[in-house]
C-alpha cells in the first residue's frame, strides 16, 4: 500500500511538472523568470529524491518551499491555500519541518500535512482535488515505536481492553460456579472481604498488564527485525497553550487559519514524550477496567452474561461519536495525551492530569461499590 501511494506521489509531480511547463510563458526555458526557473528546479529535484526514497533530500526540498510566502505542497503540486485547509495545517507543516531540520531527522514518506480531527469539517476540497488530499493526508509509520501511535490514534487502546476482557472478563465470577470456587484457599488462610476483593483486584490487573505487554513485546521484536523500531526524537502533533502567531505566508486568512485553535496551537512533542504519556494512560485505564469488571462480576451472578458486559462496554466506546456528555471520550488516548481534548472541551489548561485523576476517582468508587455489595 506505501507502494503504491508513493508511485501515485511520483506520478502527481510528473503531471505537475509538465503542467507547469506548458503554463509558463514565454515557452523557452531560457527566458523563463528567476521565480519559474527556481520553482521548475525544485520540483524537478523533488521527484528525484522521492524516486530515490530520500527522506532527508526530501525534508530538504520541502523545508525550502515553506520557506517561501506561497509553499507548493510536497508531490501534490498544488499551491496549499487552494485546498482551503482551515485547522492550522500549513503552519503545522512548516513547524513540524523546522522541528525536522533542527533535530536532522529524516522525513516519512512520503511527506504530509498532519490533518487535525477538525480538518474534515473546516476544508472545502474540490471534486477533482479529493484523491491529492487523501494523499497529502495519509501517513506512514513503518517502524514500531510509530506504530504504537498510530494505534492509539485509531482508538486501540478500547480494541486492547476488548481483547484482554473476552480472556479475563468473567474470571472474578468464579466463586459464582460451584465447581470452579477460586477463594477456598483465600477464605481458609481467614482473608476478610476487603482482602479478598483487593487480591482479586490485584490478580486482575497484573494478568491484564502481561497479556497487553506481552503481545507489545512481540510485535516490538517483529517490528525490529522487519523495519526497525525509528527514532523517538520523531515529531507527535500536539496542542499547547501559546501566543498568537504571525503567519509568514502571503495569503490574507494565513494569520487566522495558524490560530485556528486559539488560545491553544499546534506544537509537537517528541515520540519519547507521547509514548511515556500514553504507556502511563494506559496502565491507568486498565486498572480502571480490572474494577470496573470486579464490580460487574460481584452484580451479575451469570458468567457468561458478566463477560459479554465487559466485552461489548469497550466496542460501544469505539461506535459512539465523540460528545462532552460521552465518557468515552475522555477515554480517547490520542486526544488525552496530545490533548486536543483541551480544544474539544474549549479548555486552555491540559486536560491531562484531570483525566488521569478521574479514573483513578473512577476506580476507587468501583472497587468500594464492590466491597460494600460483597458484605451485603
Amino acid at each position: 500500500m506505501q507502494g503504491q501511494r508513493l508511485n501515485t506521489a511520483e506520478e502527481t509531480s510528473e503531471q505537475w511538472i509538465k503542467l507547469l511547463k506548458k503554463t509558463i510563458q514565454p515557452k523557452d526555458p531560457k527566458q523563463w523568470l528567476p521565480k519559474d526557473k527556481s520553482a521548475m528546479q525544485l520540483l524537478e529535484k523533488q521527484l528525484v529524491d522521492l524516486k530515490r526514497r530520500d527522506g532527508m533530500a526530501l525534508r530538504k526540498d520541502a523545508v525550502e518551499q515553506f520557506t517561501q510566502i506561497s509553499p507548493m505542497i510536497s508531490y501534490s503540486g498544488n499551491i496549499i491555500v487552494e485546498s482551503n485547509l482551515h485547522s492550522g495545517e500549513v503552519e503545522a507543516t512548516r513547524k513540524e519541518l523546522l522541528y525536522l531540520q533542527r533535530y536532522n531527522l529524516a522525513t516519512m514518506l512520503p511527506l504530509t500535512i498532519r490533518t487535525n480531527p477538525q480538518t474534515a469539517l473546516t476544508n472545502t476540497v474540490s471534486v477533482d482535488q479529493r484523491n491529492v488530499f487523501q494523499e497529502l493526508t495519509q501517513r506512514f509509520y513503518v517502524k514500531g515505536w510509530e506504530q504504537i501511535w498510530l494505534w492509539s490514534t485509531v482508538g486501540g487502546i478500547l480494541v486492547a481492553l476488548a481483547v484482554i476482557n473476552m480472556f479475563l472478563g468473567d474470571i472474578l465470577a468464579n466463586e459464582h460456579d460451584s465447581q470452579s470456587d477460586h477463594t477456598v484457599w483465600l477464605r481458609l488462610h481467614n482473608y476478610g472481604q476487603a482482602k479478598m476483593v483487593l487480591t482479586k483486584l490485584g490478580v486482575h490487573f497484573v494478568l491484564s498488564c502481561l497479556m497487553l505487554f506481552t503481545a507489545l513485546g512481540i510485535f516490538l521484536v517483529y517490528a525490529w527485525l522487519r523495519n526497525g523500531l525509528g527514532d523517538l526524537r520523531y515529531p507527535v502533533q500536539a496542542w499547547a497553550l501559546g501566543k498568537k502567531v504571525i503567519s509568514p505566508y502571503s495569503w490574507p486568512t494565513a494569520t487566522e487559519e495558524a490560530n485556528y485553535f486559539a488560545p491553544l496551537q499546534i506544537t509537537f512533542i517528541p515520540l519519547a514524550r507521547y509514548l511515556g504519556l500514553f504507556g502511563f494512560f494506559g496502565f491507568a485505564i486498565l486498572f480502571l477496567n480490572s474494577t470496573l469488571t470486579l464490580l460487574i462480576n460481584r452484580l451479575v451472578k451469570i458468567r457468561l452474561l458478566a463477560l459479554l458486559i465487559m466485552v461489548v462496554l469497550p466496542v460501544i466506546g469505539l461506535v459512539l461519536p465523540a460528545s462532552i456528555y460521552n465518557p468515552f471520550t475522555y477515554l480517547n488516548s490520542d486526544w488525552v495525551v496530545s490533548n486536543y481534548l483541551s480544544y474539544f472541551l474549549r479548555q486552555r489548561s491540559s486536560v491531562y492530569p484531570w483525566i488521569i485523576g478521574g479514573m483513578g476517582i473512577a476506580a476507587m468508587g468501583c472497587t468500594l461499590l464492590s466491597m460494600r455489595r460483597r458484605q451485603e
